[in-house]
């Protein structure tokens, strides 16, 4: 296994996801097609994006969300916070369960484009999640969290719960979002201006304007079962850790659910996530968060392209994987600007996504974590 950070400056084509780093071609640093590129895992490609089963171009007009925003956002080609940790609690995740996402405006996560000239304009943001096979789900989190399951707005064709409105402490900012079940699917919407006070009957009239179309493609969604998650608050899981990190033992924290799309992926089964912790032996730091996507393909492929669009300093590695070597994707997000600073390692194999995200640091462990995950595949 090897982990490289090379740290430079990307000059060529974003479109290509070719970069120039140290002496190498961008398509080996980053595990993209070349000539000495390691095998065993497809080529990350955003040329032939699958279609969303929601048309986010015809779901909403740009004057309509500019007059509920106070400005123009115009429709984005990747999801809001794109590029969270962990993947499996984000919007990727909802696409590899056959869900779909739309943005406008600004990626409240700082997924935008490295080579975009800085804007000084208020952020807006418009931004919608539609997860499948969501009705059991929805049902369970309404029991389990009642006090951020309150009943929201009416709307015809749909349910709504946990939604609010409020104005930022500072300045002229205001935000707004509900969930709402349409069908079997979990619809979450939020919108955020920071420069206008967004409309709550506005915000909800756009929501209602949704409702048919998402009602559409729930009906198109698929219906069966997503692969079981995988057991990684196991015993044989918390030594992997440990072994990988050094701490004598490892435990899971609990998650920190409350009404939402989160809590509904990990209810749904949509991923395996799992937090760790150092324990017994005085030590309780933590370690960093596991995160594993089935069916994962196409959702990784387009992570990977956000990814090398966003940050000029994203490197690669490899792993080892049935005998052969598999390219990794490794980060450090205060590169880009993000908090907390994290060092993140990706990999696709098969259909399976692997993520490990630590406090930042070596990408040597959580490499050694991704591997050992890969190898239970």
């Amino acid at each position: 296994m090897t982990v490289d950070r090379r740290r430079g400056r990307r000059i060529a084509a974003v479109l290509l996801l070719v970069v120039a780093l140290a002496g190498l071609t961008g398509c080996q640093a980053l595990g993209l097609a070349g000539p000495d590129r390691p095998t065993g895992t497809p080529t990350p490609s955003a040329a032939a994006p699958v279609a969303s089963p929601v048309d986010c171009a015809a779901l909403v007009t740009p004057h309509a969300v500019a007059t509920l925003l106070g400005g123009d956002a115009p429709l984005a080609k990747t999801p809001a916070d794109a590029l969270m940790t962990p993947a499996g609690l984000g919007p990727y995740a909802v696409q590899a369960s056959g869900g779909a996402w739309c943005r406008w405006g600004a990626d409240p996560g700082g997924g935008g484009s490295a080579t975009a000239t800085p804007s000084t304009a208020p952020s807006r943001t418009l931004a919608l999640l539609l997860l499948p096979r969501a009705a059991a789900t929805w049902q369970r989190l309404t029991q389990q969290y009642p006090d951020s399951a309150a009943m929201g707005a009416h709307y015809d064709g749909g349910e709504s719960r946990g939604g609010d409105c409020a104005r930022a402490t500072t300045g002229r900012g205001s935000s707004c979002h509900t969930n709402v079940l349409v069908g079997g699917s979990w619809a979450a919407v939020s919108g955020s201006s920071g420069d206008s006070v967004i409309d709550e009957k506005a915000f909800h009239d756009l929501v209602q304007s949704f409702l048919p179309a998402l009602a559409a493609a729930d009906a198109r969604l698929p219906k069966q079962a997503p692969p079981a998650p995988l057991p990684c608050g196991g015993a044989d899981w918390l030594r992997a850790v440990a072994g990988a990190f050094g701490p004598t033992s490892v435990t899971v924290l609990p998650p920190a659910g409350a009404f939402g799309m989160p809590s509904a992926l990990l209810d749904g089964q949509a991923a395996t996530v799992c937090a760790y912790r150092a324990a017994g032996d005085g030590s309780s730091g933590y370690l960093g968060t596991l995160s594993v996507l089935r069916d994962a393909a196409d959702a990784y492929a387009a992570y990977h392209a956000a990814v090398v669009d966003h940050d000029p300093e994203a490197s690669g590695g490899t792993i080892d994987h049935g005998g052969s070597q598999v390219a990794t994707l490794v980060r450090y997000t205060d590169a880009s600007g993000s908090t907390p600073a994290e060092v993140v390692v990706d990999v696709l194999v098969g259909d399976a996504w692997i993520q490990f995200a630590a406090p930042s640091g070596s990408a040597d462990a959580p490499a050694s974590v991704v591997q050992w995950v890969a190898g239970k595949l």
